[in-house]
């Protein structure tokens, strides 16, 4: 029997959780995991020092809040472009939904034209009567798969405290 690799398996266990929630509880569970993966991909590059952990986790951690871990991610190199723009959209779905208490679903004027910025990356032949609830999902889906994938390949290329060469003390 074939071993399943943990990525695999914790984003299909990520899936079914998404797929059984409410409209907000799927906005919410998505923009919690891709804050935890965006989270994982900085420890990953970053030197494993205590700091590392005071930077990333905790009460007023300087890189603890998702807009922070995108900007992170972002400016290191550690996402592309096109995953900048589209977790800077999610984040903003998630907002919506995160700060009011009522009235936002997927069927909410101003969550349709966010989830409209998304790309379609879902099936082709669905592409044309797709809404917006499904729009998101498949874009949280491609983004997470890559993210899981990639903690792996930043491990490679995590920072060292290094002794610099010139400097005034040996």
């Amino acid at each position: 029997m074939k071993k399943t690799e943990p990525e695999i398996k914790e984003l299909s266990e990520f899936l079914a959780e998404f797929n059984g929630e409410s409209d907000r509880g799927a906005v919410l569970t998505a923009g919690a995991y891709l804050d935890e993966r965006l989270g994982e991909m900085l420890k990953a590059f970053f030197a494993e020092v205590k700091e590392t952990d005071d930077l990333l986790f905790g009460f007023n951690a300087p890189i603890g809040t998702y807009s922070a871990r995108i900007k992170a991610a972002y400016s290191l190199g550690l996402i592309q472009d096109n995953e900048f723009s589209e977790l800077n959209i999610i984040r903003k779905i998630r907002n919506e939904f995160g700060h009011s208490w009522k009235g936002v679903s997927f069927k909410t004027q101003k969550i349709i034209d966010l989830c409209n910025n998304l790309p379609w990356l879902g099936p082709e032949e669905h592409k044309e009567t797709s809404d917006a609830k499904a729009r998101f999902s498949a874009e949280v889906a491609i983004l997470l798969s890559d993210f899981l994938w990639r903690v792996r390949l930043i491990k490679n290329e995590q920072r060292d405290i290094k002794e610099w060469s010139h400097k005034m003390r040996s």
